[in-house]
């Protein structure tokens, strides 16, 4: 078999796979796709359990008390809300919404996400909760404090963990923009920086890898509730990652994290975030992260990146 290259939807040429007859190519690129998209689902509600416990002694400690974990963890270690086994979390609905809107209208329809995001998110739905204020929808209530900032705990109107999923603050900012102000998909963007881009990249990856389409798609998705050129940056990033994987140009997480470096890096690109120099330089951090013991990685990016102490950073 001869070796050759292929291009990328970001129109660069990358190391191909083995070449190998059509019909098991497409069968081999068919089986990562399902793969891609089984693992993020399953991972995502693997995690629930144990999501946004940052600090790793506690996690460590909570795992070996546990009777299962860390993956599904019983009891869950979860201090900010409860869903039952084997749901999604916020990140994962988005996930879902996406790829129902894919199907349904074979392709990315933006009005038809940002409706099914706004439904899944809405008042109509398990995000929903006594604890959520009709009067400053979708935000939780503000418990009573005292004058010194502490809550009034005969007068407390809610407690964590929630009984029920958690609506954080990029899909708030986008119910409020999307069906309180009845702003578009193009201006129902938060101004939210964090990690939920990556949620829409599996869905659409499957759909677009190999396509001039997948790059720019990944950005309008994004930007439907994260309207920021970082969130845009590292979604794309995390794009062309997976896509060398699905299509098989790389061999590896390395691999693909080094395609994606290479093509971000090359002046020949066909596709340009505003970012992408925080986005080269993340992948830079990633490959320095190889050698680190998984019990320090949290500090590391901590520290590289001059991140506040975790909780307050939810907070």
């Amino acid at each position: 078999m001869e070796d050759s290259t292929t291009k990328s939807s970001a129109g660069y040429e990358q190391p191909a796979a083995p070449t190998a007859s059509p019909a098991a190519a497409e069968t081999s690129i068919a089986s990562r796709i399902r793969g891609m998209i089984l693992g993020n689902l399953v991972g995502d509600a693997a995690a629930v359990p144990n999501h946004w416990v940052y600090d790793p002694v506690k996690m460590s400690s909570h795992v070996q008390a546990a009777k299962r974990g860390p993956a599904f963890c019983d009891p869950p270690g979860n201090g900010f809300y409860t869903t039952k086994p084997g749901a999604q979390s916020c990140y994962g609905d988005q996930t879902i919404a996406l790829l129902e809107s894919l199907v349904e209208n074979k392709g990315f329809n933006a009005a038809d996400y940002a409706s099914r995001v706004a439904e899944r998110f809405g008042r109509n739905s398990a995000y929903e909760l006594d604890a959520t204020d009709p009067e400053d929808w979708p935000e939780l209530k503000k418990n009573p404090k005292d004058d010194q900032g502490n809550v009034i705990e005969d007068k407390r109107l809610w407690t964590m963990p929630l009984p029920g999923p958690w609506r954080h603050g990029s899909i708030k900012t986008f119910l409020v923009n999307f069906v309180t102000k009845d702003l578009g998909p193009t201006s129902s963007g938060s101004l939210d920086s964090q990690i939920d881009g990556c949620c829409k990249v599996p869905p659409l990856v499957a759909l677009y890898a190999g396509s001039p389409a997948l790059l720019p798609t990944v950005e309008e998705a994004v930007r439907i509730t994260q309207n920021t050129d970082l969130a845009v940056a590292f979604a794309c990033c995390f794009a062309r990652i997976l896509e060398s994987l699905v299509l098989g140009s790389a061999a590896s997480v390395q691999e693909a994290c080094d395609h994606a470096r290479a093509a971000i890096s090359s002046s020949s690109k066909q596709f340009v975030t505003a970012k992408d120099d925080e986005a080269v330089a993340a992948l830079s951090l990633v490959a320095e992260c190889v050698s680190t013991p998984a019990s320090a990685i949290g500090e590391k990016v901590r520290e590289a990146m001059d991140l506040p102490s975790a909780m307050s950073a939810l907070a």
